[in-house]
């Protein structure tokens, strides 16, 4: 039943989104202390592999399994006093393919149930919003949905020609705060959500026995973190959809004066095609 009553709000949010392009919405927060929300936001978190690996408090599955009630009932609570504080993220770092080291946050298990719950009620606002050809970190899309978008373009008829994959370095630890609640605003007029927002972004991390601030960045782990990712690189698609999604005939132009056409298709970071 609560996840029912979830997936209905969520819809009349994004239908809400979808209707006003320049809604900033508001009284948000009480969805994020609803008892439903956070029993639901609780058992998907729970379902998951990951939910066995705990943050920096040592608490897993089996411990909130066991006290589920009264982990409601302290989250609610916190939430609807506005005294609810993350805990640091544990960084671990974890082998890439090119044998370097990539760092991993791990945030504390309670913490994960309060962002998925914040991200049910973001995730509708902003996916109205983000571009078409936007791939990464997104439910129901993948990289094969990417590439599909780029094999067509290879014909007789388009005429691109050449691939260009870049990737930015360190993307999520180098997210500026500050830019990024400025374009979360443009949605959300709940200070109380930007508040708690604003928590995450500066709870810290602990490597080891070290605790850092963290005065940039979104922990790479972060149920959360996706998010503010593609709120983030939104401004790059907006962009690259001014600047070159043109008519066919403005394409055409700019062949004919020896100028390329691109298309910006991006999974994760980003990776254009030029003709």
């Amino acid at each position: 039943m609560s996840q029912a009553i979830m997936a209905q709000k969520q819809k009349t949010l994004a239908e809400a989104a979808q209707a006003n392009p320049e809604h900033r919405f508001t009284n948000l927060y009480s969805l994020l202390h609803w008892d439903y929300w956070i029993r639901t936001a609780m058992d998907t978190v729970l379902a998951r592999p990951g939910s066995t690996t705990a943050g920096v408090d040592g608490k897993a599955r089996d411990y909130f399994k066991d006290h589920y009630e009264e982990t409601v009932t302290l989250l609610v609570t916190s939430l609807k006093r506005k005294t609810y504080q993350p805990q640091p993220v544990k960084r671990v770092h974890i082998p890439k393919s090119n044998g370097k080291l990539r760092p991993l946050g791990i945030p504390a298990l309670r913490d994960r149930f309060v962002q998925e719950a914040l991200k049910a009620i973001l995730d509708p606002i902003f996916e109205s919003d983000f571009c078409l050809h936007s791939y990464g970190f997104r439910k129901g899309r993948c990289t094969m949905d990417a590439i599909a978008v780029i094999m067509p373009l290879f014909n007789t008829s388009n005429k691109y020609y050449y691939v260009v994959e870049g990737d930015i370095k360190s993307y999520f630890d180098e997210v500026h705060h500050r830019k990024l609640l400025s374009l979360l605003k443009r949605r959300i007029a709940d200070k109380d959500i930007i508040d708690l927002i604003w928590k995450f972004l500066k709870a810290g991390v602990i490597e080891g026995q070290l605790f850092a601030k963290t005065e940039q960045g979104v922990p790479q782990g972060g149920i959360i973190s996706p998010l503010f990712a593609n709120v983030y690189l939104h401004e790059l698609d907006r962009w690259a959809e001014e600047k070159w999604d043109l008519p066919r005939s403005a394409k055409f132009m700019r062949r004919a004066a020896g100028h390329g056409n691109y298309k910006l298709v991006r999974y994760a970071d980003g990776t254009p095609v030029q003709a």
